[in-house]
């Protein structure tokens, strides 16, 4: 997006899928930059959220003339600037002004391939560069862009934030709402500050992460004949059965690239993330092929 030299980037909040960005076992926060590029090129967070502005949030970026804009992995936000100064915004930026995006689901499959607990599904999530009142001085804050770390469970609201949040927003938002990105002028730490002491836009404009981690499962694989394994195998029976053969480890759920799972001379199919399987028992996820 190209713009006159009235407008400079405010902020802008990334937000990335490893289970699109990593290639089987290769992992995307390992690559180099060039292999990077290359994965992001497919990469749309679309397929996973409808990503807009709170009502409320809409209203505020139009009244200070600021610019909301969509990009292939997250947003940004523009910020016109004042004709005397190219680092003051037109209209001032008071230090307790806070935007809030909405992160709607669209991908009914996100918490099968996402390493986050299966029964949070009904859960708030909340990625702010301020905590809530409500919430303890542990909860987690958003990321800078080059952190690293993945979302957890710990993002997580508690109820009375969760309700707090939910009573701002209209009927329409809350469906299928994932999760609220927040962002104040002002954070909890001066790193996370949009505005600088001055009011001014800071140079350079901050640039947030939130990652979320691919979850991993054992594969179990069900034949119609019995199947012989060895020590060497990347699988082995399962409660001694010979039709049945599960992983020895955990195997990464991707979408693209591919696992290498040896049975004898023979590499065995992975399975997509349709469906997952949980069983309390062991406290264990499983994915499961016929064969």
């Amino acid at each position: 997006m190209t713009f006159s030299n009235t407008y400079k980037p405010l902020f802008q909040v990334n937000i990335f899928h490893l289970y699109y960005l990593n290639k089987g076992t290769q992992e995307y926060l390992s690559m180099s930059e060039a292999e990077k590029e290359k994965q992001l090129i497919c990469y749309d967070v679309s397929n996973l959220f409808t990503v807009l502005p709170s009502t409320k949030s809409r209203q505020t970026i139009m009244g200070h003339q600021l610019v909301f804009k969509l990009t292939n992995s997250g947003f940004i936000v523009w910020a016109k600037i004042s004709d005397s100064n190219n680092s003051h915004p037109f209209l001032p930026l008071s230090d307790d002004l806070e935007l809030s995006f909405l992160l709607k689901l669209k991908n009914h499959t996100f918490f099968n391939f996402s390493n986050l607990k299966l029964d949070y599904a009904n859960k708030l999530f909340f990625f702010s560069n301020k905590r809530l009142n409500t919430e303890p001085g542990s909860f987690p804050l958003i990321k800078k862009s080059g952190n690293n770390s993945p979302v957890s469970d710990n993002y997580a609201l508690e109820t009375i934030s969760t309700s707090n949040l939910l009573n701002e927003l209209d009927i329409h938002e809350k469906q299928n709402l994932f999760g609220i990105v927040k962002v104040a002028m002002k954070g909890n730490s001066a790193s996370l500050n949009i505005t600088n002491n001055q009011g001014n836009i800071r140079n350079p404009f901050p640039v947030f992460e939130i990652i979320f981690e691919n979850r991993k499962t054992f594969w179990r694989y069900f034949f119609t004949e019995d199947q012989q394994v060895d020590g060497s195998d990347d699988v082995k029976k399962e409660s001694g059965s010979s039709t049945q053969l599960i992983t020895r480890q955990k195997q990464p759920l991707t979408a693209s690239g591919f696992v290498s799972i040896q049975h004898g001379e023979v590499e065995l199919p992975n399975p997509d993330a349709k469906l997952v399987k949980p069983d309390s028992s062991n406290n264990k996820i499983y994915s499961e092929i016929y064969m």
